[in-house]
């Protein structure tokens, strides 16, 4: 599909979402027009702030970044093609600490006021949905007994497809098995396997998912 065919599939999409049908009116051909170059103009106003915002991370192909992202990359961040990240209600946090490295694959979206912080090593797969307010920390940063101490810090593993709802939050040491879901407000404590939907405090199986 060449650039004019799918200038021509967009603007059809566009008038049946707006229309129900295909515009029977010059106005309405105008205003369908504006809605596209619209919606063109703040894809490459995200793609800009990507490059802004992700300017000491190592990125991808259309990497786009809605809002005023806070980085802190003393380690390494590396994002894959594709991925959305939002930060225009709630403020989305990515931090990796000296030597620690975070991983976003391709394709992976995160919503806003997300908070991803890490001191050793958080790996998310490819084409995951991280929904608003969640949290990943692999390291619980002091020992309760001890508030001076720092604790040990385990790699967070998030495997492929899986989708994490509203306000959960994923402790360290746990992997996440592909095509997992996580409910709104569980906390994760242990490994998830594939296909399967968890949730609670702390987060335990609810069913399995069939896979397709």
């Amino acid at each position: 599909m060449n650039i004019k065919e799918r200038v021509l599939e967009r603007l059809r999409v566009l008038s049946i979402d707006y229309y129900d049908r295909q515009p029977e009116s010059t106005k309405e051909n105008i205003y369908i027009r504006w809605v596209l170059i619209k919606t063109m103009l703040k894809g490459s106003l995200n793609l800009i702030n990507a490059s802004i915002r992700l300017r000491n991370c190592t990125k991808g192909r259309m990497v786009t970044v809605k809002g005023r992202l806070n980085i802190i990359a003393k380690g390494k961040i590396i994002i894959g093609n594709n991925c959305k990240i939002w930060s225009h209600i709630g403020t989305t946090q990515i931090s990796a600490g000296p030597r620690a490295t975070i991983e976003i694959g391709n394709n992976t979206f995160i919503n806003t006021g997300t908070i991803i912080t890490s001191r050793r090593h958080i790996k998310i797969g490819k084409n995951c949905h991280i929904a608003n307010q969640v949290i990943m920390m692999d390291d619980d940063f002091h020992d309760v007994g001890k508030r001076e101490a720092t604790s040990g810090k385990e790699a967070i593993i998030i495997g492929d497809n899986v989708w994490i709802a509203t306000r959960a939050t994923i402790l360290k040491g746990v992997s996440i098995g592909e095509g997992a879901v996580i409910a709104a407000g569980a906390v994760v404590t242990k490994d998830v396997p594939a296909f399967t939907l968890v949730g609670g405090v702390p987060a335990k199986f609810i069913k399995a998912i069939t896979s397709h």
